[in-house]
């Protein structure tokens, strides 16, 4: 392909993209949006503020875990409410909700991606799968090995953004800790027969490195939930 056909081509994918996210914002049904956030000061007001601009979003919740910077004050002053424990989500959970990541900023309307299959009720949860050139530190691939054995085949390595049911919040409350929160609650979901579905999704910033600790919270949720049955 000439050079001129390949500028060509990338931004007619561009464009396709940028349709398609619009035409994903205009049908986007309702949903909360849930911020997970620790130290994230410089990235959270944008997150917040474009997330509360999308139609159909009726709440905007950053769950804050004892950060030292601003990241409560900034999130408060771009209207999120503030939660400081995950338990609290259950006021909202009769409605989906969307965990975006606080570094999405003025990209949150692409994870609206995550929201479809979960409003249509063709799935219990949607998560977000980087591409296969994106590896993940160990506790990823630990979590991606052990969703494999639990039946659900990934394509990419957890990112961390991911969508839920109320059912399926039900379900999977209350989660593990750490970096095996969101392993454990697909594991939760695959073994009362809910369906999960793995989407690709560009993740906003690189995926972080969770150390030793984060490898040990995986394996331990994993480890918890093996053989042990759940209606």
């Amino acid at each position: 392909m000439a050079p001129d056909s390949a500028s060509a081509h990338e931004a007619d994918s561009a464009s396709t993209s940028a349709f398609e996210t619009e035409k994903a914002v205009e049908a986007a049904p309702e949903a909360v949006v849930v911020v997970q956030a620790h130290n994230d000061a410089g990235r959270i007001a944008l997150t917040v503020l474009t997330a509360r601009a999308l139609p159909g979003v009726r709440a905007v919740l950053v769950l804050e875990s004892g950060s030292t910077d601003s990241t409560r004050r900034v999130a408060a002053d771009s209207g999120a409410v503030l939660l400081t424990d995950a338990s609290q989500l259950a006021g909202y959970a009769p409605l989906p909700l969307l965990f975006v990541d606080p570094g999405r900023q003025q990209r949150v309307p692409e994870a609206l991606v995550l929201l479809a299959p979960v409003a249509a009720g063709s799935a219990d949860a949607a998560v977000a799968t980087a591409t296969e050139s994106d590896r993940g530190d160990a506790a990823a691939r630990l979590a991606r090995r052990g969703l494999t054995r639990a039946g659900l085949t990934l394509p990419g390595v957890l990112t961390g953004e991911y969508c839920l049911s109320s059912t399926a919040w039900s379900l999977s409350w209350p989660p593990a800790a750490g970096a095996g929160a969101l392993p454990g609650v697909v594991v939760d979901l695959l073994r009362a027969g809910r369906v999960v579905v793995p989407i690709a999704l560009e993740a906003p910033r690189p995926l972080p490195g969770r150390g030793l600790k984060g490898r040990r919270q995986v394996a331990k949720a994993l480890r918890a939930r093996r053989g042990m049955p759940r209606a």
